[in-house]
C-alpha cells in the first residue's frame, strides 16, 4: 500500500511540474512583442506600452520632435475654417474636429471651459495627438474662437454629443443672435 501512495505522489508531483511549466511558457509568449499584423486601431497598436499612436504604418500620422503626433485629416479640417465663412459652417467644422477626436478616443474631450477642450485638441491628451493646426484661423492662444473673436461655448451632452455655441455678432452668450449646433433628440 505504501508503494502505491509513493507512486501516486510522484505522479502528482510530475503533473504539477508540467502544469506550472506550461503556464510559465504561456505567460512568456503573451509577453512577447506583437507583430504589425496585430494592429488593432488606426491610431494605436497592442504592443505599445504607453498607448502612444503608431506612426509607422499609418500615413495620416506624423510624429513631431516634442513627441506629439499630428493627425493629418484633422489638421486639414482645422485649417478649413478660412474657407467656411458662415458661422453655422464653422460649427460644422468644429463638430468634424470632435469626430476626429472621438475616432481616436471613443468619446468627446472632457472639460468645462473652452480652453480645456481646445488644449486636448491641441495635443494635451493621453496619446498626444494633435487635432488642430497651430495656424488655424479659429485658434487664439488655447481657445477656439468664432468669427467675432469670442470663444465658443462647449457643453457635453454625452460622450458622443457636444453642444457648441457661438455668442454671435453681439458677442454675448445666451442672446437671440447666438448660433449653436442642433441638440440631438433622445429616443
Amino acid at each position: 500500500m505504501k508503494k502505491t501512495w509513493t507512486i501516486l505522489t510522484v505522479l502528482l508531483l510530475v503533473v504539477s511540474l508540467i502544469t506550472v511549466d506550461s503556464i510559465k511558457n504561456s505567460n512568456e509568449s503573451s509577453d512577447a512583442p506583437h507583430s504589425a499584423s496585430d494592429h488593432v486601431h488606426p491610431l494605436t497598436t497592442q504592443s505599445s506600452a504607453a498607448a502612444t499612436p503608431s506612426t509607422e504604418h499609418d500615413s495620416r500620422l506624423s510624429r513631431l520632435p516634442d513627441g506629439k503626433v499630428q493627425y493629418t485629416p484633422a489638421l486639414e479640417t482645422s485649417r478649413s475654417f478660412a474657407s467656411h465663412p458662415s458661422p453655422r459652417n464653422a460649427l460644422t467644422v468644429i463638430q468634424q474636429l470632435l469626430t476626429h477626436y472621438r475616432f481616436a478616443y471613443k468619446e468627446n474631450p472632457v472639460g468645462v471651459e473652452n480652453f480645456e477642450i481646445t488644449e486636448q485638441l491641441l495635443g494635451k491628451n493621453p496619446k498626444k495627438i494633435v487635432f488642430i493646426a497651430s495656424d488655424s484661423p479659429a485658434l487664439r492662444g488655447n481657445e477656439l474662437i468664432d468669427q467675432w473673436g469670442t470663444p465658443y461655448f462647449f457643453h457635453a451632452l454625452s460622450g458622443q454629443h457636444m453642444d457648441i455655441r457661438s455668442a454671435g455678432p453681439d458677442q454675448t452668450l445666451w442672446t437671440e443672435d447666438d448660433i449653436f449646433t442642433d441638440t440631438p433628440t433622445q429616443k
